[in-house]
């Protein structure tokens, strides 16, 4: 991948986490082509840029201010056509605490991005997001290899 590409999918993707992080989902939502895929850390999907937009514009009040503590690392770039690029990004929240929640939690996740250059500028085609924490541990009392 020349390296003015990659340099400009990181640009594109830490524009788009400050975004986030100050709740400007329509400004957000720019960064996505229009008949874009996003699946949720809880598997939900939504199939169009503005599904996406909508479904993340819908989250409580007392949440909001929580996003300024939301961080997204790029963890790879790997170039699939000149046009074409599969990003993995390890995402962070500390402090997260969902309304009636007893405590907060330290939230992280990875999202696999595929990004797609149109008319010069990266955007996100497809994203999916998994939780790598905070969920129930199915390998407890399991013995490797089983």
């Amino acid at each position: 991948m020349h390296p003015d590409d990659e340099q400009a999918i990181r640009t594109t993707l830490a524009a788009h986490t400050a975004l986030w992080t100050r709740h400007e989902m329509d400004e957000w939502g720019t960064y996505f082509t229009e008949n874009s895929d996003f699946i949720t850390h809880r598997g939900i999907r939504w199939r169009t840029r503005q599904e996406n937009i909508d479904g993340h514009k819908d989250v409580p009040e007392s949440v909001l201010p929580q996003k300024k503590n939301y961080t997204q690392q790029v963890l790879d770039i790997a170039e699939i056509t000149p046009e074409v690029a599969l990003v993995h990004t390890r995402w962070s929240w500390p402090g997260h605490r969902l309304p009636g929640a007893e405590a907060p939690e330290d939230r992280g996740g990875l999202i696999t991005l595929v990004m797609v250059k149109r008319q010069g500028r990266w955007l996100i085609r497809a994203a999916h997001n998994t939780r790598t924490n905070g969920l129930d541990d199915f390998t407890a009392g399991r013995t490797t290899g089983t």
